[in-house]
């Protein structure tokens, strides 16, 4: 989830130095990589949604993520009820990514000091969380570390970290190697900013706006709008395999955007021509902190919480089938031939490469 830094960005200056973070995890990965020669072999590379392991006759998909600084907006809120929901999401949308069945999840909370009733109410949301993807939360670990957490709040420092696991069946695992030029791009609307981001979204808003603040745009309150719940795409991905839409590549569209469409095998980039609106809590945070689009799409989701790329002639019935579970999704574009595997928005001049969007030239 190390999303994309501009020099001199909002981003960045709201404290996010991923150029840095990106340097960090090269130096970690050149020390763990031999490890994938000790034991279950892996699958998969590193750069993947999920890491896939052969345990016999089966594979096994793991994951590992944590709501961010979403939990500081909770904290200031002194709401827990939806970071549940934000753990489990972050967790199973990306086992989906590499043809996963999620099943089950442990959690991990670290507390500055424990208060039964913030226990329960992240109790709730995990339990909500898991009703939606339909996994079983088999167990987990609480850390009491006053010392090394500072939050938002005096006494209220927390993380949520969560990892899940689910099986590949044969023959269904995913990692993009099948898409081919042509294929159509798939948009499943996500449900808000979810948990990527929200370090510029405070920076941003609440200098200016107090979480308790009705926003006549959003139709609600700040604090109501960044605790939104991660939506969970369980439901979604089940749809297209019950109308016989078989999947060649996943994207959890996260930290980088639509950049996330690059983690795919097959040497193909993609055009997106028919983006829809983002919502309006993307125009807010762009409008108040001025910032560029190009940083906006690196950044934040802008309204796609899922991308699908299905052969052509599946895309009808896909869409179809994305729309029947009550959430909206459109046909965004198609995959194109280009073996640096670029992500284009000609409407806003834009092209992805590496980590971030930048304007094409000429534009």
């Amino acid at each position: 989830m190390l999303a994309a830094r501009v020099a001199g960005s909002e981003y960045a200056r709201s404290g996010v130095d991923t150029d840095r973070a990106d340097h960090a995890l090269s130096r970690l990965l050149l020390e763990i990589s031999p490890t994938l020669a000790f034991g279950a072999p892996s699958e998969l590379g590193f750069g993947h949604f999920a890491a896939v392991i052969r345990v016999g006759p089966l594979r096994i998909a793991l994951t590992t993520d944590g709501v961010g600084t979403k939990l500081l907006i909770a904290e200031l809120a002194g709401r827990y009820d939806s970071i549940g929901i934000d753990c489990i999401a972050m967790n199973v949308n990306d086992l989906l990514c590499v043809g996963a069945t999620p099943l089950a999840m442990l959690d991990y909370i670290a507390i500055e000091s424990a208060d039964p009733d913030v226990f329960e109410q992240i109790g709730r949301g995990l339990a909500e969380g898991a009703k939606q993807a339909e996994i079983s939360i088999v167990g987990g670990e609480v850390a009491q570390i006053p010392e090394m957490l500072r939050g938002a709040v005096p006494e209220r420092g927390l993380d949520l970290v969560g990892m899940a696991i689910g099986l590949v069946p044969e023959g269904d695992l995913l990692d993009g190697s099948a898409i081919e030029p042509g294929d159509a791009v798939l948009g499943v609307a996500s449900s808000g900013v979810h948990s990527n981001g929200l370090s510029l979204a405070r920076h941003v808003l609440l200098g200016r706006l107090k979480l308790d603040e009705f926003v006549e745009e959003l139709g609600t309150t700040v604090g109501d709008e960044l605790l939104r719940p991660t939506r969970i795409y369980v439901e979604q991905v089940r749809a297209l395999a019950a109308a016989g839409v078989r999947p060649r590549g996943i994207a959890h569209i996260t930290g980088d955007g639509l950049i996330n469409l690059r983690r795919v095998e097959a040497p193909v980039g993609f055009e997106l021509t028919d983006l829809p609106e983002p919502p309006a809590i993307f125009k807010l945070i762009q409008h108040r902190g001025e910032v560029e689009t190009a940083e906006m799409r690196t950044v934040f989701n802008m309204g796609i919480g899922l991308t699908v790329v299905v052969r052509e002639s599946d895309a009808d019935r896909g869409l179809t089938a994305l729309r029947e579970t009550g959430v909206e999704a459109w046909r965004i574009g198609h995959a194109v031939e280009d073996a640096e595997r670029r992500v284009y928005i000609p409407a806003e001049g834009l092209i992805g490469q590496s980590r971030r969007f930048v304007p094409q030239e000429g534009t």
